[in-house]
């Protein structure tokens, strides 16, 4: 807090200094903070210091590096760190210093609140079209369907993604909001398409056939826990949780998995599991069938 008595002190003093003046013209300035994905090679693979070192000391006067990171896994900002191309480097200083340094190590990546249509556009139509796609093994046809097409199709346009982050873009909102309406349109189809027909089952058959259905879904997905938790080890609870869902083919628990853990982490473990049972399911289903 400044006190009276401190301020009539400077003034005094002020006053036998000189004359106060107002703000000097151009001597305002503001810094901005900016990421930018590098895509020269030459600093490909090198540490940080070194890529330091490759620019000038003019290029490099007023811009400070903040931040840095990979695949959207953040890197130490250390100088023995090796950066690759696709990183993304986010840098402080004016817009002119900065802009300096962006032309010499990549392209500035500039916030955008529109979507690339295209971009997805094209990876929802290669999913159709990988989903197409039947290999026969004797007479037992095997597909991975639209749904695992998308899924192979959104892993590999995802892997571009991160090494290419300036196509693609899609702002967190929208992408939530096509999360959120997918999995609630998955339900109300699939509840749509089999609810007539499974309560007309019911009440043929009985409630037995009902709860047949409960324990063959409950009981191999209660031993898949304890077989992973105690045999495999899995200790991520976020990843286990991403493998158990893709397991079962269960998009409604893994958009649940992906909400709780508050990042993508268990869609891997998702999709691997989920390409495997959905391969599994249209391999084994004609052939218990041909033999029961």
């Amino acid at each position: 807090m400044l006190l009276v008595g401190q301020r009539t002190d400077i003034l005094t003093t002020g006053q036998q200094i000189g004359q106060e003046i107002g703000d000097v013209p151009n001597m305002d300035f503001s810094l901005v903070r900016r990421n930018i994905i590098l895509s020269q090679k030459n600093f490909s693979g090198k540490t940080v210091d070194q890529c330091v070192q490759s620019l000038s000391a003019t290029a490099r006067h007023g811009v400070y590096l903040v931040a840095l990171s990979r695949g959207g896994a953040a890197l130490p900002v250390a100088g023995t760190t090796h950066v690759q191309n696709g990183d993304v480097v986010t840098l402080l200083g004016t817009s002119a210093d900065v802009q300096r340094v962006a032309a010499q190590i990549g392209t500035i990546l500039e916030p955008s609140i529109k979507t690339d249509l295209v971009f997805h556009s094209l990876g929802i139509a290669l999913g159709l079209l990988i989903g197409l796609g039947v290999v026969h093994i004797g007479s037992v046809p095997l597909t991975l369907g639209s749904g695992g097409g998308a899924l192979l199709s959104g892993l590999l346009l995802g892997w571009y993604q991160s090494r290419h982050p300036a196509v693609g873009n899609m702002p967190s909102a929208a992408s939530s909001l096509l999360v959120d309406l997918g999995l609630a349109g998955f339900v109300a189809v699939t509840g749509l398409q089999t609810g007539q027909q499974a309560i007309a089952t019911i009440m043929q058959h009985g409630i037995t056939l009902f709860l047949l259905g409960v324990v063959v879904t409950l009981v191999p997905l209660i031993l898949t826990m304890f077989f992973g938790r105690y045999v495999l080890r899995y200790d991520n609870t976020a990843i286990f949780a991403g493998a158990l869902a893709g397991s079962r083919s269960a998009n409604p628990a893994f958009g649940e998995v992906l909400n709780k853990a508050g990042n993508a982490v268990p869609t891997t473990p998702f999709a691997i599991t989920y390409a495997v049972a959905n391969v599994l399911l249209t391999l084994l289903g004609p052939l218990v069938v041909a033999f029961s």
